[in-house]
């Protein structure tokens, strides 16, 4: 079997398997610019196509005002022509968030980062009748996170390691086709289908390269099966872990979910305010 066959068959499987696209559903796919994305996006389209499924899907991007942007957001239109989708832009300007003074806090700027891109990719697609948002996120990242959650004793959040996250209250499920499949395995597929995608379009990217993926990808090259059977004995794990209970109530100041008074979102725009000028 050829490696677009094989590719296309696995994550093919997690969409059927899980039951990611269903009649009537309202899809926001979100694009970085990537090849991950790019290729999520790719596969739930041919999915839908060959299934036969009416479903809506539209690609989202989230541009963060970074001196890179412009170039990230043409890459981006470019994918989606390619897909055949309707695009979203989501400027977070528009929200008030700088990213030049952001990355002047405290806090590492790919958390603050992770933070505008969650709030945005929850409150925009939801308020625009959408009922679920698909990632990306595939088996390298889930099993990096893995790792650091169980070493650092933080076992909670594994019961989210699943190809499909459903929505609570006012937050808006979330779907993950590429599950069993890893970092490389989406970019060889990107190159053979042709693909449109940047390598690397943060200018903070130097910063949030980990030396975990390169201990996932020397176990994977001693074993070949590695990342499928970690993958699906995560998902047993998940399934066997108590779900989240914790009650969202809704921010004080925007009114979007979250599990304290004011969301993470709204203390980091607080605190972007508290930067003094250069």
């Amino acid at each position: 079997m050829k490696f677009v066959e094989r590719y296309e068959r696995q994550v093919f499987r997690v969409i059927e398997k899980f039951k990611l696209l269903r009649e009537g559903d309202k899809v926001f796919v979100a694009l970085s610019g990537g090849k991950d994305s790019v290729a999520a996006g790719y596969m739930l389209v041919k999915y839908r196509s060959e299934k036969g499924i009416n479903c809506e899907l539209t690609a989202f991007h989230v541009n963060l005002g970074l001196p890179s942007s412009k170039e990230v957001e043409e890459v981006v239109k470019e994918q989606a022509k390619k897909l055949d989708i309707p695009l979203v832009i989501c400027n977070a300007t528009d929200y008030g968030v700088d990213m030049a003074k952001i990355a002047r806090l405290p806090r590492p700027v790919c958390s603050s980062c992770g933070v505008i891109k969650r709030y945005l990719m929850n409150k925009i697609p939801r308020e625009m009748g959408a009922t679920k948002v698909a990632t990306g996120h595939h088996a390298d990242d889930f099993i990096v996170f893995f790792f650091k959650d169980i070493l650092g004793g933080n076992f909670s959040w594994i019961a989210k390691f699943t190809p499909l996250l459903p929505g609570r209250g006012k937050s808006i499920a979330r779907i993950r086709p590429l599950f069993w499949v890893g970092g490389r395995e989406n970019k060889k597929f990107c190159d053979s289908i042709g693909l449109p995608y940047l390598e690397d379009a943060c200018p903070y990217a130097h910063l949030k390269r980990d030396k975990w993926y390169e201990i996932v990808e020397y176990i994977a090259s001693k074993q070949p099966d590695f990342r499928r059977r970690m993958m699906v004995g995560i998902a047993k794990l998940a399934e066997l872990l108590p779900k989240e209970t914790q009650t969202l109530r809704e921010c004080k100041k925007c009114g979007e979910p979250t599990s304290t008074e004011i969301c993470a979102f709204c203390r980091l725009i607080q605190a972007q305010k508290e930067v003094k000028p250069e």
